[in-house]
């Protein structure tokens, strides 16, 4: 089965295209100063290193937020456009889930001859910058390599994280059997670029007992992860009914300031220019 995975919920972007699990071509870029323009010319470059064309693909499959409003609008609206050229099936992915499952630890303490890196156990909150001061928060169980959500997506400031967690980590509550009875240190992980930007909060909010490495500050979501995911909904019979829509959490900046009345309509912007001309 033929994969496309779009990701633009953040400033790292990315496309890949994977049949099944082995990945046949990928590549990121930033969108930081391109709004977007670099999205269909890296799907081009994608396709034709693997040498498929968009109608022989099976899935297309796309991160739905919560994230930046216009890259979730983005991937979202072009991914729709090609399942319509292409005949394919569109999934969506949420993007702190691609975050958390996409993330893997420092192998620093293991035996000598072990990987030297492997997947991340234990509790993982995957958080992305919201702007406003805010992060948007997934909360993630990982055991023997199985990905289990905690709790629905959440938009919180820094320090009402730990608020968050702690009704998941107190006598287990919440967790798979066998799981954590306790928040460890080195058992939790903080991830994302909402960890980097407010680690020190963080860090004084947990009082230390939550782990905040390199690696975790620098993880980001990618579109391989995105198919795989996928791919994995697919296989598992656990797509959600309905169609495919972008998860924002809260409403976007201009949606807000258009009801305070602080942006003004475009005729009503005409109509005072007009006045003041005569």
């Amino acid at each position: 089965m033929r994969v496309l995975g779009i990701e633009t919920a953040t400033a790292r972007q990315s496309v890949a295209l994977l049949e099944d699990e082995q990945v046949l071509a990928e590549t990121s870029f930033s969108s930081e100063w391109t709004r977007g323009g670099q999205l269909l010319s890296t799907l081009d470059a994608v396709l034709q290193k693997a040498g498929v064309r968009p109608h022989d693909l099976d899935v297309i499959a796309v991160s739905v937020g919560p994230g930046s409003f216009t890259g979730v609008r983005l991937g979202l609206a072009t991914a729709k456009g090609l399942v319509l050229g292409a005949d394919s099936q569109l999934v969506g992915v949420s993007t702190l889930e691609v975050l958390a499952a996409g993330y893997v630890g420092a192998g620093g303490g293991l035996p000598s001859g072990a990987p030297s890196r492997l997947d991340a156990e234990g509790i993982i909150c995957a958080l992305v910058c919201a702007g406003r001061g805010e992060v948007y928060r997934g909360l993630f169980y990982r055991r023997s390599g199985v990905l289990t959500r905690l709790s629905p997506d959440a938009v919180l400031i820094p320090e009402a994280v730990v608020v968050d967690v702690l009704p998941h980590v107190g006598a287990g509550g919440g967790l798979p059997s066998g799981a954590l009875s306790r928040l460890d240190v080195g058992e939790f992980h903080l991830i994302g670029d909402g960890a980097a930007r407010y680690g020190e909060r963080l860090e004084r909010a947990f009082q230390g007992q939550a782990r905040l490495t390199p690696e975790g500050m620098s993880a980001v979501p990618t579109a391989t992860t995105v198919a795989r995911l996928a791919l994995r909904q697919i296989q598992g019979g656990t797509m959600p009914l309905g169609e495919v829509v972008p998860v924002y959490l809260r409403r976007a900046e201009a949606e807000l300031n258009w009801e305070k009345g602080l942006v003004k309509s475009p005729l009503a912007r005409l109509a005072e220019v007009n006045r003041g001309g005569n």
